[in-house]
């Protein structure tokens, strides 16, 4: 599955590195091993100036039209067993959840910047998207890579429940 991400960037002030689209990018919801992963890839690697920033991933989902977004989310979650709640009415305002793993690839300076204790924060942003946010302790390893890219490993409980609140908010 794939949504538009009319923003992305990942910060992370210690490194002096901060990662963003050149262009349209797309938020891609796949599987790997058991493990749930939302994916966005083409990121660009430029120098952060300061200290004053939080380390994390800041994206904002978009969730227009509607229709298109729901019927994609029900898709995936089927393909994936996952089982969504019956429509209800919308969950709480936030949906907040420990990921397994939130980390970024930055091939220009064959760094992996990773969080194995984080937290992701996705609540409905303006009219017709959501906002995710995943804070936490990012450390950095040396590893050569191709892409730039960001990536957050979900256990299938909390894929269903992040998918649920993105159906609610799309409705």
């Amino acid at each position: 599955m794939l949504l538009h991400c009319p923003r992305v960037q990942a910060l992370f002030p210690k490194d002096r590195i901060r990662l963003e689209p050149d262009g349209p990018v797309w938020m891609h919801y796949t599987e790997h091993g058991g493990t749930l992963i939302l994916k966005v890839g083409d990121l660009i690697c430029s120098e952060l100036a300061g200290y004053e920033t939080e380390s994390g991933l800041f994206l904002e989902v978009e969730l227009t039209p509607g229709e298109d977004v729901v019927d994609k989310i029900e898709s995936f979650a089927a393909e994936q067993s996952l089982t969504l709640p019956p429509s209800t009415p919308p969950p709480a305002s936030e949906c907040v959840m420990q990921p397994i793993l939130a980390a970024c690839h930055v091939p220009a300076q064959k760094k992996f910047i990773f969080a194995e204790k984080s937290l992701l924060e996705a609540r409905p942003g303006k009219a017709g998207s959501a906002e995710i946010a995943v804070k936490g302790e990012f450390r950095t390893c040396p590893v050569p890579c191709q892409e730039g890219d960001l990536v957050i490993h979900l256990t299938p409980g909390d894929m269903t429940r992040l998918l649920a609140h993105l159906r609610a908010w799309a409705r």
